[in-house]
């Protein structure tokens, strides 16, 4: 949570909201304040700061107003965290992941065009990387294959083949001139990406334990 402190910009003082979080690397470390600009008729005012965390240092900037009692309004750059992803599914895709974390990173920016392409990206890959998990053997033709191909023809488990091909009817939606699912967007996407990795990591914890505790172990 951000911190009330008193800044001054041109000779001016102002009481303000001060980050404690950089929100770029998330770590609560100093916040150092570089530059501030008054704007135009009172509107407000943006000061640039630098993360002060060793393995970070990156520089964001505040939004202020309006004068002369300015609030924060936003910090820019700001990247979302992806903590809630399981250890299962870092496994199993880490490129999953990685895309993943770009198209969240542009839904943030309020870029919903590009966003929804990006989620379906990531969630092919998490289907096929998890196909290829249950079957490593055929791990080239999984690759081939389309993406619903894949999910009719390899994962077996209902909750996740049912879930699966919804995220992709939504997610061709999100790459095409014409939607079809009008009264569904990214948000819909997202919900079912997220089901989706649920019962993934269910269905992998489940396995690894009946794997680990046979009957001869009782």
């Amino acid at each position: 949570m951000p911190i009330r402190k008193n800044i001054t910009i041109d000779r001016h003082g102002y009481a303000v909201d001060y980050p404690d979080e950089c929100p770029i690397c998330h770590h609560h470390s100093e916040i150092k304040m570089l530059q501030g600009r008054i704007e135009a008729e009172n509107a407000g005012v943006q000061v640039v700061f630098q993360c002060a965390f060793t393995n970070c240092g990156s520089y964001f900037i505040g939004f202020y107003g309006p004068r002369p009692a300015p609030e924060l309004i936003a910090l820019r750059p700001n990247k979302p965290t992806l903590e809630n992803i399981p250890e299962e599914i870092r496994e199993i895709s880490p490129d999953f992941v990685a895309i993943y974390q770009e198209a969240e990173d542009a839904l943030h920016m309020g870029l919903t065009q590009i966003a929804g392409p990006g989620y379906r990206k990531a969630f092919e890959y998490l289907i096929k990387d998890y196909a290829k998990s249950l079957d490593p053997d055929r791990s080239d033709e999984i690759a081939a294959k389309f993406s619903g191909e894949v999910v009719s023809e390899f994962v077996v488990d209902p909750r996740i083949s049912a879930v699966a091909k919804r995220a992709l009817w939504l997610g061709n939606d999100e790459t095409h001139y014409l939607r079809k699912w009008k009264n569904h967007d990214v948000s819909d996407l997202i919900t079912l990406i997220r089901l989706c990795i649920n019962w993934i990591e269910i269905d992998t914890l489940s396995q690894s334990y009946v794997e680990e505790m046979t009957d001869q172990d009782a």
